[in-house]
């Protein structure tokens, strides 16, 4: 990552995977677009920039292990985000990257319960029921999969081990 790609990112403007933070912004509004981000396709977070494209740049103490805090107490399931700094002239910026979900439906979690957010457009979004119950099948979906590949994996090593061939690791 480096200027060239943050300047195209905000050239081209938030959208279903990009979304431009102020370095103040509050824990709660920075877990709901990460959760957001997660129910959907990953995304980036570009912190220290406007909305408009302005960059206002970072200035907030150790910002990343704010950053992951908030991805592990606030998030559930927990997750670690890749979290990188730019130099971008005078100031600084921090990109957030985050990957789609395996573990959907992620919740944000606060003092009245715990909400889903999904990404629509540039924009993120409480879930509705119908959302939430369709995250619930593609987390199922997901675990399924992964079961399943477990299932053969160990298969084949039963086979390997009854042919006497060597597994390679």
């Amino acid at each position: 990552m480096n200027q060239e790609d943050i300047l195209r990112w905000i050239q081209n403007g938030e959208n279903s995977g990009m979304e431009f933070k102020r370095d103040d912004i509050r824990p709660e509004q920075l877990a709901k677009e990460i959760v957001a981000f997660l129910n959907f396709k990953g995304g980036k977070i570009l912190l220290g920039v406007e909305d408009d494209g302005t960059l206002s740049g970072i200035t907030r103490p150790a910002l990343e292990e704010w950053v992951i805090n908030i991805c592990s107490d606030m998030l559930h399931p927990g997750i670690i985000p890749y979290y990188e700094e730019i130099q971008m002239g005078e100031k600084r910026i921090a990109v957030i990257s985050v990957d789609m979900g395996i573990s959907k439906p992620y919740v944000m979690r606060h003092d009245q319960g715990e909400n889903i957010y999904i990404r629509v457009g540039s924009t993120s979004r409480l879930a509705s029921r119908e959302e939430h119950i369709h995250l619930l099948q593609i987390g199922v979906n997901t675990l399924s999969d992964e079961n399943r590949s477990l299932d053969v994996e160990e298969e084949d090593a039963i086979s390997d081990e009854d042919s006497g061939a060597a597994a390679i690791e």
